[in-house]
């Protein structure tokens, strides 16, 4: 392995400037296709593709489109649904169904507005599949309602008539006169047309019963019959009727909901959202005294888009700016900034294969940039302190190239493959963007490696060639300054340091039992810390797509949705509407919702939605088939589709309908234990009927589902980055007992994460600093702890084992290993920390709160491997060395503590 990177540091400083042409032209083709990545919020990216409700929940948009599209009315009801407002509100829905054409107005006192060209391009879209809204429920209703009167009425006059022929020709063959035989023909007419006219009447009656109406012909502009349908006239003042809470969910609201077509990319969702917004702005559908709101899922994941964009962008110049203040004052010149432009490529070209992928720009991604120039710049780090150390022992700047690669590439190679094996560990994740983001730290950190072992040292021998030591040395003014504070930096912490590792070394049991305490402390109090995944949570507050779902919680008492999918080849059989009512009957009241409740009151945890057994189910009875095929007849394509699938062309009915429920913000383990009672009640007394399958479906249900299995395979995940870094140790030590000794301390820091993080939790929640909780990027925890510590054990404990394999004591392995690793290690650790700690520079929570976490855990993980490591190497070389142990805290000049058990 020596041979093989000292081969390739000759080939590249050779030609160095060769080199360095050609590994700055694939960074600069890779940052090119990097800038077209594309940022996404999209709710996929937050749950579990593979699960058995991720496929329910994506046949049941493939049959009934996306989270639906909401644009919350706000003003006064009674006055929104007025004759001289409901035919604008009515133009306003045909708009956003897809209607060009304006709706013919119903009197002479209500006329409609002319349809902007806003409303030709939505149609032509093709964008919006079903919607729902009160103007058009009536329009419709009453269209289809007056309708059957007008077929049902000429069929009377048809029938009449035939029947007057017949009565006249028996009169006259039974040799009446003409009047007698007219009178007859007469009568005969009437009593059919009185026949049917009070058959009519009955399903005019029947009708009304259903849907609270008075029976005669209906219209929009009558306010008795849209009051009739929309009021609960029983009680003092007219209150909306809460069956309707999805279409008038209070006295001050109006709802109108569109379901996208599931088939749309992004950018035509994002087009689709807004040209919505266009309607809703435009002055042809302005009401008086009424304003318009967008909002829902595709439009909260269409507003944390942008955010990402911007955030992308700051985190990335606070990164570069951090990083090179960190150089300055940890590295010596030529070439301060050297492992930042290293580590910028290695982001560019990790970032470019995502976008070559077929990738996207995600919440995690965001995190991805400045660790990459972490991690990037932590291996230039070493790299560059191997490098001086053959410069320093004289050799030319071509043998200290080769002497860096081949005495430190095999060294930083090893903790570059437990680095990547601990992010190879996330690809358990049930959560893709998780798997996404590992795969970028894989393939960063690869990047990051490969460049500085070319490229870096290729650029540190070519700027040290015909050059002095001392004219290397000679300093501005502005670089004596930072040298000065470099100095004091590293005097501090060599002083620290020494202090700090004698007393490991002086009291090894003690320093292993409080680290193992701490540790078994925080792997049980992370047991404890609670999940959130509501995308809600996850972004700043100050998004005006989140402010917006906010107010539509406020007014309607719901901001999501869980619906459970019914499906049957027999979906109107009468008998499985029956079960389908029962069935939503038992999941309202275990969710709280009673006669008189009122959604909007925030008392309930379920609300009723447009549900197939609502349409076509009086006073809780069975209807008979007849009656549901009436009821469906008299819908709309665009309303029914929301609740029984309904082949937009034909109208030809599915075997599918849906039960839908409102649904507040609330904490996910209260959302999973309701979305399990709802699946008990599926399967109570003896399930559904014989042929229907049952199915709760939706984002609700899947970030419940995520929840939990961010809570149990985060410590699976963890537990597999051990597994795997230990084997990565055993195959490159080549000793158990030493794989053994360097792990050891990385096992103990992800229970110092656990510990820190909980503290974190209770000390600044209690205090009202900031809430943390478990998200979908503060699960990934443990592997990056993992993959830090590791990574400063194994530089430690591969240069203590090289010195100590040459013959050195163990104190003088000890000394020779923290005198020259220690600080570049430091140096490593604290690039790394500041990686993570550019990410407190975004306002979004989930980032800034893993980057919150991440430099408090990294500190501890840090001062842990540094004290730790060494107490473990003194006791597992006990007895090989005597004396040893006195010889080294006499170079420290630090006397071992009287009582301290000896450590070798």
């Amino acid at each position: 392995m020596k041979n093989l990177f000292a081969r390739i540091a000759a080939r590249a400083v050779e030609q160095p400037a060769a080199v360095l042409a050609g590994c700055l032209l694939v960074v600069i083709i890779a940052a090119a296709g990097a800038l077209q990545l594309r940022p996404t919020a999209a709710t996929d990216e937050l749950v579990d593709s593979g699960s058995d409700t991720y496929a329910a929940t994506e046949r049941y948009k493939d049959a009934f489109g996306e989270d639906a599209v909401v644009v919350l009315v706000r003003g006064d009801l009674q006055r929104l649904l007025g004759p001289d407002q409901i035919v604008r509100l009515l133009a306003l829905e045909n708009c956003l169904a897809g209607q060009s054409q304006a709706p013919d107005p119903t009197s002479q006192d209500a006329a409609a507005p002319t349809q902007p060209a806003v409303c030709s391009d939505l149609a032509e879209s093709g964008a919006v599949r079903a919607v729902y809204g009160p103007a058009s429920f009536l329009d419709e209703f009453t269209k289809q309602a007056n309708a059957v009167i007008e077929e049902q009425t000429q069929a009377a006059a048809q029938k009449a008539q035939r029947a007057a022929i017949a009565a006249q020709r028996v009169a006259i063959e039974n040799g009446a006169t003409k009047a007698e035989a007219a009178a007859a023909a007469q009568a005969a007419a009437e009593g059919i047309q009185s026949q049917l006219g009070q058959k009519l009447i009955g399903q005019g009656l029947e009708i009304a019963q259903k849907y609270g109406i008075n029976p005669g012909p209906p219209s929009i502009t009558d306010p008795e019959f849209v009051s009739a349908v929309f009021f609960d006239r029983a009680q003092v003042e007219p209150t909306p009727k809460s069956r309707f809470a999805y279409l008038v969910p209070s006295n001050d609201a109006a709802l109108i909901s569109l379901r996208l077509d599931a088939s749309l990319s992004e950018d035509e969702q994002q087009e689709a959202i807004e040209q919505i917004r266009e309607v809703t702005e435009d002055p042809a559908f302005q009401l008086a005294g009424a304003d318009f709101i967008v909002s829902g899922v595709p439009v909260l994941v269409d507003g944390v888009n942008d955010e990402i964009s911007s955030a992308v962008i700051l985190l990335g110049a606070v990164a570069i700016i951090v990083m090179a203040i960190v150089l300055a004052l940890f590295i010596g010149p030529p070439l301060r900034l050297l492992p930042l432009v290293l580590a910028l490529g290695a982001a560019g070209l990790a970032m470019g294969v995502l976008e070559l992928a077929g990738g996207s720009l995600t919440l995690a991604s965001l995190a991805v940039l400045p660790i990459l120039i972490g991690l990037g710049v932590d291996y230039a780090i070493q790299f560059q302190a191997r490098y001086r150390e053959e410069l320093d022992d004289g050799a030319s700047p071509q043998r200290a190239a080769i002497g860096a690669a081949a005495r430190g590439g095999p060294v930083i190679g090893a903790a570059v493959a437990v680095t990547c094996a601990s992010f190879i560990a996330l690809l358990i994740s049930p959560i893709p963007m998780i798997r996404s983001f590992a795969l970028i730290l894989v393939l960063g950190t690869l990047a990051a490696y490969a460049l500085s072992l070319t490229a870096g040292l290729a650029a540190l021998s070519m700027a040290d060639r015909n050059r002095s030591r001392r004219h290397l040395l000679a300093d501005t003014r502005a670089e004596a300054l930072v040298d000065a504070a470099r100095r004091r930096i590293r005097s501090f912490s060599a002083h620290f340091g020494r202090r700090a590792l004698a007393r490991a070394i002086a009291a090894p049991w003690k320093v292993i039992t409080v680290a193992v305490a701490l540790s078994v402390a925080g792997w049980a109090l992370d047991f404890t810390t609670p999940v959130q995944s509501d995308l809600r949570e996850l972004v700043p507050n100050d998004v005006p797509a989140v402010q917006d779902v906010d107010a539509l919680e406020a007014e309607t008492g719901v901001s999501g949705e869980i619906d459970v999918t019914v499906s049957s080849d027999r979906i109107t059989d009468p008998a499985v509407i029956n079960w389908m009512s029962d069935l939503q009957a038992r999941v309202l009241e275990l969710g709280g919702f009673g006669v008189g409740e009122r959604c909007a009151d925030g008392e309930t945890d379920l609300c009723p939605a447009p549900s197939l057994p609502d349409l076509v189910s009086a006073g809780g009875e069975a209807p008979d088939q007849a009656t549901v095929d009436s009821i469906l007849s008299l819908l709309p394509a665009r309303f029914s589709q929301a609740m029984i699938e309904t082949d937009p062309q034909s109208g030809e009915i599915g075997d599918t309908a849906v039960l839908a429920f409102g649904i507040p913000v609330q904490p996910l383990d209260e959302q999973k234990e309701l979305i399990d009672g709802i699946r008990t009640e599926i399967a109570a007394n003896g399930g559904p009927p014989v042929g229907v399958d049952a199915e709760v479906v939706g984002l609700p249900v899947l970030a419940a589902e995520s929840s939990g299995q961010l809570s149990t395979t985060r410590f699976l995940i963890s537990a597999i980055a051990i597994v795997l870094v230990g084997a990565v140790l055993l195959a490159t030590l080549r000793s158990p007992r030493r794989a053994l000794v360097t792990i050891a301390p990385i096992v103990l820091a992800v229970g110092w994460a656990g510990l820190i993080f909980w503290l974190c939790r209770v000390v600044l929640g209690g205090l009202g600093i900031v809430d943390i909780a478990l998200n979908p990027m503060s699960a990934t925890l443990g592997a990056l702890v993992i993959a830090t510590a590791t990574e400063f054990s194994v530089l430690l404990a591969s240069r203590y084992y090289e010195v100590r394999d040459a013959g050195a004591s163990v104190g003088e392995a000890l000394r020779q290993c923290y005198a020259r690793t220690g600080m570049p290690v430091i140096a490593s650790g604290v690039t790394a920390i500041a990686g993570f700690a550019t990410l407190l520079a975004t306002d979004i929570p989930m980032v800034r709160d893993f980057g919150l976490v991440t430099v408090l855990d990294l500190l501890a993980s840090l001062a842990g491997v540094m004290l730790v490591l060494p107490a473990a190497l003194v006791l597992a070389e006990r007895g090989t060395a005597r004396g040893s142990e006195r010889s080294v805290l006499a170079r420290f000049g630090v006397r071992r503590p009287r009582g301290a058990r000896s450590g070798a």
